[in-house]
This record gives structure tokens, C-alpha cells and sequence, in this order.
């Protein structure tokens, strides 16, 4: 998954959401504080979210969990993101110590969707 493709995920999760409790964009706008247009561009995968707003979008979607809309592992772009992160502190980071990262994220992720770590 490519870095920009989480909020093309993000978005198409909205939208399916939206459908199925019978909103309409400029109610779920409303709800969350922003623009129709605003949740246009979410939906299309065109717009940042900021995390506050996910969170808005999910009280107005009536989901329990923010984990509901957002991707169940974590994109291997924004794993390698903060790698190079961790490198410009001055520590180098391997493929291994990638890989392990990335694993991580996901068993946390796994957990969360699991309902055993809060």
C-alpha cells in the first residue's frame, strides 16, 4: 500500500459507511464540523484527515472504534516513513529492525480489533 492510498482506503471505508446508515455527505459534514466538500475529498481518497476528524467521523458514522475505518495494517510506505525518521536521530535502522517495526504495528493493530488491548 502506498503512503497516499491509507486515506484512499480511509475514504472508501467513509463512504461505504454513509451509504449503508442512509447520510448523506452534508450530514456527516454537519456532524463533524467540515464542508460537504470536505467529505467529498475524504471519500475520494483526495483530502488529509486530521485525527480529530476521524474520530468525528466515526461518532457521526455511529461506529464504536476508530480501528472500524481505518486500515488493519499499517502501510508499508509509513512503516519505511518512520525508519527514515529514525535515521535522521542518528540511528540506523536494518531491514530487520523494518520488518520487526512493521510486525509489531500489526499485532498491536490485531489486539486493538481484537477488543485485548485498550
Amino acid at each position: 500500500m502506498e503512503k497516499h492510498s491509507i486515506y484512499a482506503e480511509l475514504g472508501r471505508a467513509v463512504a461505504t459507511r454513509r451509504k449503508m446508515v442512509g447520510l448523506t455527505q452534508a450530514e456527516v459534514a454537519k456532524a463533524v464540523g467540515i464542508s460537504r466538500a470536505s467529505i467529498a475529498n475524504i471519500e475520494s481518497g483526495r483530502q488529509k484527515v486530521l485525527l480529530h476528524q476521524v474520530y468525528g467521523l466515526v461518532e457521526a458514522l455511529g461506529l464504536k472504534a476508530i480501528t472500524e475505518l481505518v486500515p488493519a495494517t499499517p502501510p508499508r510506505a509509513l512503516v519505511a516513513e518512520a525508519g527514515e525518521r529514525l535515521s535522521t536521530w542518528g540511528a540506523a535502522v536494518s531491514d530487520d529492525q523494518m520488518s520487526g517495526v512493521e510486525q509489531l504495528l500489526k499485532s498491536a493493530l490485531g489486539q486493538q480489533r481484537n477488543g485485548s488491548a485498550r
